[in-house]
């Protein structure tokens, strides 16, 4: 495990988390509990992310973790809060295409910082196929996520099955296109 010092990006990303806490403090004042709640989880899973991010990633996580508290701000204060999802054509593709290809890129890093030599050395087919699964598995606990929103609090965020297997075809398109370009890029 390594302990990387805290750079730019991981300041930046505090920054980003600030704007959360702030949002929350204000849905909280305005007794909007449940935005609140969205953004308290959505800090709580960004400071997750960061601590993976600072012992694991190495120097790659000083970027990892400002792109993905970025994703967190667009996913869930401007989705969720703001209702982007349903207000904003075409955002539910666009934050499923950039929140797969982003963490198939995460994928890639931990397998490369984990085991190098298998990575290198695996058939194109086998590298592709593992950032393609790894893109729908959690493509899949997104969906789940959405199910259980709606399930319980009356949304409509995954808007019939049509939608659900749309996010699920930008979720492979984008471990394909990641893992095709790391295969393209890996021998240079």
């Amino acid at each position: 495990m390594t302990h990387a010092k805290m750079g730019t990006g991981h300041w930046l990303a505090w920054g980003v988390r600030m704007i959360l806490l702030i949002g929350m403090l204000g849905y909280i004042l305005q007794g909007k509990f449940v935005l609140a709640g969205i953004l308290l989880m959505s800090f709580a899973g960004s400071g997750i992310i960061y601590y993976i991010s600072r012992h694991y990633f190495g120097h790659m996580g000083d970027y990892l973790d400002f792109l993905f508290s970025l994703l967190v701000l667009f996913n869930n204060y401007f989705g969720l809060v703001l209702d982007f999802y349903h207000t904003v054509p075409g955002w539910d593709i666009a934050t499923h295409y950039t929140t797969s290809a982003f963490l198939a890129v995460s994928a890639l890093v931990l397998m490369q910082r984990a085991y190098p030599i298998v990575l290198n050395e695996a058939p194109p087919v086998l590298v592709v196929a593992a950032i393609f699964l790894f893109s729908l598995g959690l493509g899949g606990i997104w969906e789940i996520g959405e199910f259980a929103s709606d399930a319980l609090r009356g949304s409509n965020f995954q808007q019939g099955l049509v939608n659900t297997m749309q996010d699920f075809l930008v979720d492979g398109i984008a471990g394909i296109v990641v893992g095709i370009a790391w295969v393209k890029t890996r021998g240079k």
